[in-house]
Protein backbone atom coordinates (compact mmCIF):
# COMPACT_ATOMS: atom_id res chain seq x y z
CA UNK A 1 0.00 0.00 0.00
CA UNK A 2 1.78 3.35 -1.29
CA UNK A 3 2.39 6.10 2.14
CA UNK A 4 -0.17 8.40 2.43
CA UNK A 5 2.21 11.44 2.63
CA UNK A 6 -0.03 14.16 0.89
CA UNK A 7 0.75 17.50 3.22
CA UNK A 8 2.39 19.15 0.79
CA UNK A 9 1.41 18.09 -2.01
CA UNK A 10 2.00 15.28 -4.47
CA UNK A 11 5.14 15.63 -7.51
CA UNK A 12 6.98 13.57 -10.19
CA UNK A 13 3.82 11.73 -11.64
CA UNK A 14 5.79 9.29 -14.03
CA UNK A 15 3.93 6.19 -15.72
CA UNK A 16 5.99 3.54 -17.31
CA UNK A 17 5.73 0.38 -19.03
CA UNK A 18 7.19 -3.03 -18.42
CA UNK A 19 7.43 -5.37 -20.85
CA UNK A 20 9.83 -8.52 -21.58
CA UNK A 21 11.22 -8.58 -25.16
CA UNK A 22 13.34 -11.35 -26.79
CA UNK A 23 16.98 -10.50 -26.92
CA UNK A 24 17.81 -11.94 -30.92
CA UNK A 25 14.88 -9.53 -32.82
CA UNK A 26 13.98 -7.23 -29.34
CA UNK A 27 10.12 -8.92 -30.22
CA UNK A 28 7.77 -8.70 -26.80
CA UNK A 29 7.41 -11.97 -25.79
CA UNK A 30 3.54 -13.02 -25.62
CA UNK A 31 2.37 -13.15 -22.16
CA UNK A 32 -0.71 -14.47 -20.71
CA UNK A 33 -1.47 -12.64 -17.22
CA UNK A 34 -5.16 -13.95 -17.65
CA UNK A 35 -6.18 -10.15 -17.31
CA UNK A 36 -4.55 -10.40 -13.34
CA UNK A 37 -2.76 -7.48 -12.27
CA UNK A 38 -1.81 -9.38 -9.22
CA UNK A 39 0.05 -11.77 -11.43
CA UNK A 40 1.47 -9.40 -13.72
CA UNK A 41 3.08 -7.40 -10.95
CA UNK A 42 4.66 -10.81 -9.59
CA UNK A 43 5.42 -11.90 -13.10
CA UNK A 44 7.74 -8.84 -13.59
CA UNK A 45 9.01 -7.58 -10.33
CA UNK A 46 10.70 -9.40 -7.39
CA UNK A 47 9.13 -8.51 -3.61
CA UNK A 48 11.74 -6.13 -2.96
CA UNK A 49 10.69 -4.35 -5.77
CA UNK A 50 7.53 -4.82 -4.98
CA UNK A 51 8.19 -2.93 -1.74
CA UNK A 52 9.67 0.04 -2.87
CA UNK A 53 7.25 1.38 -5.03
CA UNK A 54 4.44 0.12 -2.42
CA UNK A 55 6.72 2.60 0.44
CA UNK A 56 7.61 5.09 -1.56
CA UNK A 57 5.10 5.82 -3.85
CA UNK A 58 2.45 8.05 -2.80
CA UNK A 59 0.02 7.46 -5.35
CA UNK A 60 0.34 4.39 -7.52
CA UNK A 61 -1.81 2.80 -10.26
CA UNK A 62 -1.21 -0.71 -12.09
CA UNK A 63 -2.73 -1.73 -15.26
CA UNK A 64 -1.89 -4.67 -18.01
CA UNK A 65 -0.97 -3.24 -21.60
CA UNK A 66 -3.58 -3.35 -24.31
CA UNK A 67 -1.68 -6.11 -25.70
CA UNK A 68 -2.06 -8.04 -22.91
CA UNK A 69 2.10 -8.66 -23.34
CA UNK A 70 3.19 -5.70 -20.28
CA UNK A 71 3.11 -3.93 -17.35
CA UNK A 72 2.23 -0.32 -16.76
CA UNK A 73 2.14 1.39 -13.70
CA UNK A 74 2.09 5.21 -13.07
CA UNK A 75 3.37 6.58 -9.24
CA UNK A 76 3.69 9.76 -8.14
CA UNK A 77 5.41 11.04 -4.59
CA UNK A 78 4.32 13.17 -1.59
CA UNK A 79 7.19 15.18 0.04
CA UNK A 80 8.18 15.24 3.73
CA UNK A 81 8.01 18.52 3.85
CA UNK A 82 9.82 21.82 3.31
CA UNK A 83 13.91 21.15 4.29
CA UNK A 84 13.91 17.56 3.32
CA UNK A 85 17.23 16.74 1.71
CA UNK A 86 15.80 15.88 -1.82
CA UNK A 87 17.74 12.22 -1.49
CA UNK A 88 15.56 11.24 1.89
CA UNK A 89 12.80 12.31 0.15
CA UNK A 90 9.66 10.15 -0.89
CA UNK A 91 11.14 10.23 -4.92
CA UNK A 92 14.63 10.12 -4.18
CA UNK A 93 14.70 6.89 -1.73
CA UNK A 94 12.32 5.82 -4.57
CA UNK A 95 15.27 6.24 -7.54
CA UNK A 96 18.09 5.02 -5.05
CA UNK A 97 16.11 1.70 -3.60
CA UNK A 98 14.96 1.25 -7.40
CA UNK A 99 19.08 1.38 -8.39
CA UNK A 100 20.09 -0.52 -5.70
CA UNK A 101 17.66 -3.24 -6.77
CA UNK A 102 19.07 -2.93 -10.20
CA UNK A 103 22.42 -3.54 -9.35
CA UNK A 104 21.71 -6.61 -7.17
CA UNK A 105 19.90 -8.17 -10.28
CA UNK A 106 16.65 -7.72 -7.93
CA UNK A 107 14.75 -5.56 -9.74
CA UNK A 108 12.81 -7.84 -12.28
CA UNK A 109 12.00 -11.73 -11.46
CA UNK A 110 15.05 -13.66 -12.79
CA UNK A 111 12.37 -16.02 -14.01
CA UNK A 112 11.01 -14.01 -16.34
CA UNK A 113 14.39 -13.82 -18.44
CA UNK A 114 14.51 -17.48 -18.91
CA UNK A 115 14.37 -18.67 -22.37
CA UNK A 116 12.31 -21.01 -23.66
CA UNK A 117 12.78 -24.31 -23.15
CA UNK A 118 11.04 -25.32 -26.54
CA UNK A 119 9.16 -23.59 -29.64
CA UNK A 120 10.47 -20.76 -32.44
CA UNK A 121 12.60 -19.09 -29.98
CA UNK A 122 14.19 -22.24 -28.09
CA UNK A 123 17.21 -20.93 -25.64
CA UNK A 124 16.47 -17.24 -27.00
CA UNK A 125 17.45 -14.87 -23.97
CA UNK A 126 15.53 -12.35 -23.18
CA UNK A 127 15.91 -8.99 -21.54
CA UNK A 128 13.37 -6.90 -19.86
CA UNK A 129 12.53 -2.78 -21.32
CA UNK A 130 11.31 0.37 -19.55
CA UNK A 131 9.68 2.85 -21.62
CA UNK A 132 8.15 6.16 -20.37
CA UNK A 133 4.49 7.21 -21.32
CA UNK A 134 2.57 10.22 -21.14
CA UNK A 135 -0.66 8.77 -21.29
CA UNK A 136 -1.15 8.27 -17.59
CA UNK A 137 -3.55 5.65 -15.41
CA UNK A 138 -4.41 9.05 -13.01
Amino acid sequence: MPNSDTTYGVFNKKTRIYQILYTDDRSVVTQDFGGNVETAKNFFFTTDALANWNTNSTQLEWAITDDGNGLKVTNAFGTKGSGTPEADDWAGLWVTTKQSLIDASNWINSSALVADADGDKSGVVKSWLMTESSEHLF
